[in-house]
């Protein structure tokens, strides 16, 4: 009976608090940042709502930075387009964000969405790399097919 007493008051002491506190250290919300494009914006969500990495140059486009639930720390992001694995800057836009944002996104506005080809600012096939940077330093990027 003392030895059952000894256990419990063990576990109410010392394991209890140890399980609880590796629990709460762990915070599963946080990820690596990362790039999603696609072709529609759900507005209730806040995401990208139909993903895709190929494109036709006449194709909706939008671009969301996924900062990994972590706010940026920057008050801008600089979007960076790349033909192919070259380091080749395409083409470049900043997007302002606020300090406690963890997503940008860039799509337009409603009235006229922005499509593959204003992106990329060509319609020649091939592959592309959509890459949110601060600074010299990328963030994320992501491969983009623009098809015929």
């Amino acid at each position: 009976m003392r030895l059952n007493i000894f256990y419990i008051t063990l576990m109410r002491y010392f394991i209890f608090p140890a399980l609880l506190a590796v629990l709460l250290g762990c915070n599963a919300a946080e990820y690596d940042p990362k790039v999603v494009l696609g072709h529609e914006w759900n507005a209730t969500a806040k995401v990208v709502a139909d993903t895709a990495s190929v494109f036709k140059a006449n194709d909706i486009i939008v671009i969301q930075m996924d900062n990994g639930n972590k706010p940026f720390k920057s008050l801008e992001v600089e979007l960076r387009v790349y033909q192919g694995e070259t380091d080749r800057i395409l083409f470049k836009r900043s997007q302002p964000v606020k300090s406690n944002d963890a997503i940008a996104v860039l799509k337009g506005p409603d009235s006229k969405p922005l499509t593959a080809r204003e992106i990329l600012r060509t319609a020649t096939p091939g592959i592309y790399r959509i890459a949110f940077a601060v600074g010299d330093s990328i963030i994320a990027e992501k491969r983009l097919e623009l098809i015929k």
